[in-house]
């Protein structure tokens, strides 16, 4: 297996990328808001023993060019499809997406589910979160809360939630694709979106606990999106699944690759 370092322009801008070719279906990985294609290392390197595989720095993160801003969930979905078509990465495509890219997933099966033969998503951001939030946060953290869902500049890539999820959930519809769901078991600091500046670090007052459950339940509905589906809770892991118990992603995408060969 060899790793190949990229860069392709797409919409005028360099972009960066990681992929390795080994037949198909591609695993395509897609990071959190503000994490690099570092993000996989050690699930890609395992992964691309196996088939193709392929991660990227979004505009503005780690070694791909900035753009304009703010930017929404369908601006990535074009921009990760201009990307592939610009290398011999050849579908179909198992999409991998953790946190806010397991959105990013959602939308571009929905926009090309011809292309798309499996999604594996990892303590993926559900829509509208934020509002579910508000029925368990103390009434002083609900305004800092809704501030960070209708300011796109309080996350770390300027993206317009609001516009973002109403493209999700108006492209949203149960499909036949296998979907793999892996949920953390462990809370974490802040309020568990790794693209919240403002909120990272635990300070005492973010309901850790109660936030972890209501991402579960939220996540459990996920489940509902593919007639294919199951859950797994990554018990020793915090939203970094990939990171604390990365053996668990990576046997998910080996029992997704298995059952396409039936």
């Amino acid at each position: 297996m060899r790793m190949v370092e990229a860069f392709h322009t797409c919409h005028g801008r360099k972009l960066f990328s990681k992929y390795s070719l080994k037949g198909t279906p591609s695993v395509i990985f897609i990071a959190g808001l503000g994490d690099s294609s570092e993000s996989w290392d050690v699930v890609q390197d395992r992964i691309s023993r196996i088939t193709s595989t392929f991660s990227y720095d979004r505009v503005g993160v780690g070694r791909s060019e900035a753009a304009p801003l703010p930017r929404t969930c369908l601006d990535l979905v074009q921009e990760l499809s201009e990307l592939l078509s610009s290398i011999p990465m050849e579908p179909p495509y198992i999409l991998v997406g953790h946190s806010f890219g397991g959105l990013v997933a959602r939308l571009f099966a929905s926009r090309y589910p011809a292309m798309v033969s499996g999604i594996v998503l990892i303590d993926a951001a559900h829509e509208y979160k934020e509002l579910a939030y508000e029925k368990i946060l103390p009434e002083k953290l609900i305004s800092v809360n809704r501030a960070y869902l209708e300011n796109p500049m309080l996350n770390r890539e300027k993206i317009d939630k609001l516009r973002s999820y109403k493209e999700v959930v108006d492209h949203s519809r149960q499909s036949n694709i296998p979907l793999s769901i892996i949920t953390s078991g462990l809370p974490d600091g802040g309020d568990r979106d790794d693209g919240n500046d403002d909120n990272d670090g635990d300070d005492g007052e973010w309901p850790q606990q109660e936030i972890l459950q209501m991402e579960q339940r939220l996540q459990a509905g996920f489940k509902r999106l593919s007639t294919v589906s199951k859950i797994r809770v990554a018990g020793r892991s915090g939203h970094y699944v990939h990171h604390d118990e990365p053996e668990i992603v990576i046997e998910e995408i080996i029992n997704m690759l298995k059952g396409m060969e039936l």
